[in-house]
């Protein structure tokens, strides 16, 4: 009898809720995260569905904010880093708050920032 399936489906089971797990760890809403962090989070997952929709439009990344229509957050400040036919890359600052994020084959705009449309914050 061959056991290495119910195994690998048990590890399966187990490891896919802890990823999913750690990709809304510290996004608006969650208990405990830092108000000014989650604006910033915020901010930058709304840009990033921006700087998709863009893309989708006009074949290529916008470094311009007034390009993007996306709610803006007051006390949220945003910089587009890059923006170009190959990516774009932003980073947000809220209070002592610094988040990032980026797209395409765009460049991480912060060492803390490693996967493409995932908002990561300083440590």
């Amino acid at each position: 009898m061959d056991f290495r399936a119910p195994i690998i489906g048990l590890l399966i089971g187990i490891s896919l809720p802890a990823c999913s797990r750690q990709a809304v760890v510290g996004s608006p809403g969650t208990p405990g995260a830092d108000p000014s962090e989650a604006a910033a989070r915020s901010e930058l997952a709304d840009l990033h569905s921006a700087q998709e929709r863009y893309f989708e439009a006009n074949g290529r990344y916008t470094n311009q904010l007034s390009e993007l229509q996306f709610p803006r957050q007051l006390g949220v400040d945003v910089s587009i880093i890059q923006g170009d036919r190959r990516g774009y890359s932003a980073v947000a600052e809220a209070g002592e708050s610094e988040c990032a994020v980026f797209g395409g084959e765009a460049r991480p705009p912060r060492s803390y920032v490693t996967q493409p449309g995932l908002v990561g914050c300083r440590p």
